[in-house]
């Protein structure tokens, strides 16, 4: 398998900002049905006036939100999602699953391209790169699953670290296996020569491929241990928990599942934070470095069924080689993945899981 990208972005973040934006909704708008409120968050000075119904719409069985991670500015290839999931809630059933689909899957783009499927965010256009790129990104992860995509939330490396770090203050995750990575890169040294002359990185850069040659580079590395059990994490500690390449043979579809455990724990967090008391900065502080199409409105709309979610099961089904997909090799020589069968049986099988 080829090189992966550096950077692998928490996907439980996302959703917990749109969990945590429909709970402080809820409780903002029941307690201040009428107030004046001046922040960087609802703008200059507005009547707020709002009355929530205290039950879930009746009409809403189903949620399907995409959440996408990537670098953003700074970054190589900072517009490329590196995580790309659907958060796929059913209201009767009192369930969430995230549906995890592989960056690497192969697939036509709207403008007739074969591509993998992470450079759809890439297809941006206009004032908003992001948010319109999200709109292609939704296409293809309907293609995918089968599902219609209603909204989308996007977040970058910067946010998640400083969203798990200052606003949620750390995390308590109940890592479920131990995870040990010796070779786990250090920010800042990814050229690093580690006493190694140009000649000699030539002929190692000839030599070796891969996995490989990160191994002749021993100085850009350093080792990461989250024992089994409950483990502190603070924004770096919990991007390097799911960004970790060697610390699990399954590779990127172990990080899926690593990355419900944070999520579990963030949900956690979420109902038990008490941030009422500065809630304009807490959303000043939430959606600086996020991007959705779901507006105020919209979250009003879904605030008293979300609300309802922190006792969901949740549960995580990975779309990889173990089920509906065959790996290979694009014209190009990059590797990527393709449906065994079709779309419509990748289809079947997710809506069999749900």
């Amino acid at each position: 398998m080829q090189n992966r990208p550096k950077l692998f972005i928490l996907i439980g973040l996302v959703l917990g900002l749109i969990v945590s934006s429909a709970l402080l909704t809820v409780y903002y708008f029941k307690n201040h049905k009428t107030d004046l409120q001046k922040s960087e968050v609802l703008g200059e000075q507005t009547e707020v006036v709002y009355e929530l119904p205290s039950e879930p719409p009746k009409d809403l069985n189903t949620l399907n939100i995409l959440l996408l991670g990537y670098g953003g500015a700074g970054h190589q290839g900072g517009y490329l999602a590196d995580v790309i999931q659907v958060a796929h809630f059913d209201f009767d059933k009192q369930s969430l699953k995230f549906i995890s689909i592989p960056r690497d899957l192969w697939v036509n783009l709207p403008d007739g391209k074969s591509a993998k499927i992470n450079t759809a965010l890439t297809m941006g256009s206009g004032d908003n790169m992001i948010n319109s790129g999200a709109q292609v990104a939704k296409q293809m992860a309907q293609i995918v699953t089968g599902l219609h995509i209603d909204y989308f939330i996007s977040i970058d490396f910067v946010g998640y670290k400083r969203a798990i770090g200052y606003t949620f203050k750390g995390l308590e995750v109940d890592v479920p296996e131990t995870l040990h990575d010796p070779w786990y890169p250090i920010e800042g040294k990814q050229l690093e020569p580690c006493g190694h002359t140009p000649e000699e990185i030539a002929q190692i850069t000839a030599q070796y491929s891969g996995f490989e040659l990160e191994k002749q580079f021993p100085c850009r590395y350093e080792e990461i241990y989250f024992p089994k059990g409950l483990n502190k994490m603070e924004g770096q500690d919990a991007l390097n928990y799911v960004r970790s390449r060697h610390g699990s043979d399954a590779g990127d579809f172990s990080r899926s599942e690593r990355q419900v455990a944070v999520l579990k724990a963030l949900k956690k967090k979420i109902f038990t934070m008490d941030v009422f008391k500065k809630l304009p900065q807490f959303f000043a502080d939430i959606t600086k470095h996020t991007q959705s199409d779901i507006d105020w409105k919209i979250a009003e709309y879904l605030a008293p069924a979300l609300a309802k979610s922190n006792s969901f099961t949740t549960d995580n089904l990975v779309l990889s080689t173990q089920n509906v997909f065959n790996s290979g090799k694009s014209s190009s020589g990059q590797f990527i993945l393709m449906p065994k069968e079709s779309w419509a049986e990748v289809n079947k099988f997710v809506q069999s899981q749900l």
